[in-house]
């Protein structure tokens, strides 16, 4: 197999100058518990957070953003119920991809292979194009999805917004920390340690993963589960009144809402609103 078919470092070095910002960015999380699943793609490093009852949840994170983009949210979450976070195959993070991934349809496949080892149905939340390949799980295997929460999903209920992709275009010539801020509608804390995570990931991990593909009408009126969308009104990703009607005249158990002074970077910036809107939403869909 080429190496050139499977995401990478540039080098040992920049893997190691990664490994320790990783390392940084995760010791901010709360106690956790990690080891790794084997699939068809790769190794998918998966941790544990909390041990309560009821049906657990799967995080899948944004592009770039590995399970330390869930620092804010894991507290509250983790004190409800079990958590299981993950790192994306093909993208920087401590998952590690082998076989090419080739389509929307390996990603979904993929996940499903982590879920069922992981107790499920469970309650799927996705971030960012986390949500795009947490909808391809629940499409392609519904059987492991209890429900959906998507949190500002990128290029899944509406297409990408022309600015982003301007945006994502320039940071294949370098600028990829400005296309980092702009894509999250906000500055980051100074001391914040996922955004030096992300840039480092961004500007030394080479990806071979092609653009996802835009679902259809019938692939969201497949979804027979709870559904949750919370879209951020001020989004770089997406324009949010379009995402929400195409969410509600497609998918039949929805709950939608638009937070008007919310960015892409909603389950940061609105932590305590999202954790317990999720709880809320949880409980009806348990």
């Amino acid at each position: 197999m080429s190496t050139a078919t499977v995401g990478s470092f540039v080098d040992e070095r920049a893997r190691a100058r990664y490994a320790t910002a990783l390392s940084t960015a995760m010791a901010a999380l709360p106690p956790h518990v990690s080891h790794t699943v084997d699939t068809a793609f790769g190794t998918v490093r998966v941790h544990r957070f909390g041990s309560g009852g009821g049906t657990p949840l799967l995080l899948v994170p944004g592009r770039v953003g590995t399970t330390a983009m869930w620092a804010p949210n894991l507290p509250a979450l983790a004190a409800r119920r079990t958590v299981w976070a993950l790192d994306l195959l093909g993208e920087p993070g401590a998952s590690v991809q082998t076989a090419p991934i080739t389509g929307d349809a390996d990603q979904g496949d993929w996940l499903a292979e982590v879920a069922a080892t992981l107790g499920g149905p469970l309650h799927v939340v996705g971030a960012s194009l986390g949500g795009r390949w947490a909808l391809e799980l629940a499409v392609r295997h519904p059987d492991a999805v209890r429900s959906l929460a998507l949190l500002d999903p990128a290029h899944t209920l509406a297409r990408l917004r022309p600015g982003f992709v301007l945006a994502s275009l320039a940071s294949l010539v370098g600028f990829r920390g400005l296309f980092l801020r702009y894509a999250g509608g906000e500055a980051p804390p100074a001391d914040d340690p996922l955004t030096p995570l992300m840039e480092l990931g961004a500007s030394t991990y080479r990806m071979r993963l092609g653009p996802p593909g835009y679902p259809s009408d019938a692939a969201l009126r497949s979804l027979a589960m709870p559904v949750l969308a919370l879209l951020g009104g001020r989004s770089t990703v997406l324009r949010a009144r379009s995402a929400a009607a195409r969410a509600r005249s497609l998918i039949g158990d929805v709950e939608v809402e638009v937070w008007p002074d919310a960015t892409h970077a909603l389950p940061s910036s609105h932590a305590a609103a999202v954790d317990a809107r999720l709880a809320a939403f949880h409980a009806r869909a348990d």
